[in-house]
């Protein structure tokens, strides 16, 4: 039985890998939203994305395929594709070149850190770009760490976490005073209201600063942090397949925090995502949940997230 009934793959943007993990003349494999990838970057420092198999005999080009200047070259039987609009260059053996020999192109782009590839149901062009990071392109913000998650759950699931407000108090501990929730097209902004004079928690790491969300369409996230700690987490929901989702996160923080503050705060921050984890990788989706009165964010959260499926896959939220 699925416990999840969402379309596993929402429209839009979608984290593949770091940036830092590919380097120039580089190509790699990546599997995600239910394809098989290969990713490379040319000798001009761009990211291109296609679909990992040589349209001649299925060879995989990630897998052995070579980068030549900003091309790729099979492994197989040497076919090689331009890295623009995928069509193939060059048969080492042939003089003639098939008219339908191409690579199918996916459109790839690098923000905040990470390599990012366009997925649409109909096949639609991007109509919209994931906000950038001002602090990441600060020298003054340096990369602390990272970490990752795989996990049997969707991005919707752990985007509608934002809104809820009750297991901040639940689950976390945490003792929210307010949360604001705005949503502006493909982005939103959500600000946590964190009661910092209760005293059970005023020790604690999450209190000693304000904590900030913007989202950038269906899987891609950053939330800022002001005050003692004074950072920025990138965050990555990218579906694998059906309930299977990874999630790439990097954590960046300016060169004046003490050294001790920023490791404190970032494992704080690690193992309280750690507490949501067993509960996203159980439940059930419900499509028309049993709300309490102060949970009306629930219905709007999710007629914004609708706007990232295709009409044969929308359906109506409370």
């Amino acid at each position: 039985m699925s416990r999840i009934t969402l379309p596993p793959y929402p429209n839009g943007w979608f984290g593949v890998g770091h940036s830092d993990q590919l380097a120039a003349g580089a190509a790699m494999p990546v599997s995600y939203l239910g394809r098989d990838m290969v990713i490379w970057r040319g000798e001009d420092g761009r990211v291109r994305a296609a679909d990992a198999y040589c349209p001649h005999l299925g060879a995989h080009l990630g897998k052995g395929g070579k980068v030549e200047g900003n091309t790729i070259r099979c492994p197989f039987h040497g076919w090689r594709f331009d890295g623009e609009h995928g069509k193939c260059v060059e048969i080492p053996y042939a003089k003639r070149i098939p008219a339908k020999a191409e690579l199918e192109m996916i459109p790839a782009m690098e923000c905040n850190g990470m390599i990012l590839v366009w997925h649409h149901l109909e096949g639609k062009a991007p109509d919209w770009n994931p906000e950038v990071v001002p602090e990441i392109l600060d020298p003054d913000y340096v990369l602390h760490r990272t970490h990752e998650w795989t996990i049997e759950s969707h991005p919707q699931e752990i985007m509608e976490n934002g809104v809820d407000f009750a297991h901040f108090t639940t689950l976390h501990g945490w003792k929210c005073k307010a949360i604001h929730w705005e949503p502006d097209g493909p982005y939103y902004r959500l600000k946590i209201d964190v009661d910092t004079g209760a005293e059970d928690q005023a020790a604690t790491a999450s209190v000693t600063t304000d904590v900030d969300s913007f989202n950038s369409g269906p899987g891609f996230l950053y939330t800022r942090f002001k005050g003692e700690m004074d950072g920025i987490a990138v965050n990555a929901l990218t579906p694998v397949g059906p309930e299977k989702l990874h999630i790439m996160h990097r954590y960046y923080a300016h060169k004046r925090c003490k050294p001790e503050v920023v490791k404190a705060f970032f494992d704080f921050y690690v193992n309280d995502y750690n507490l949501d984890v067993p509960i996203w990788s159980n439940k059930i989706y419900r499509e028309a949940p049993l709300l309490a009165e102060p949970e009306k964010d629930f219905g709007r959260f999710r007629r914004w997230y609708r706007q990232f499926y295709s009409a044969s896959e929308a359906r109506s939220e409370p």
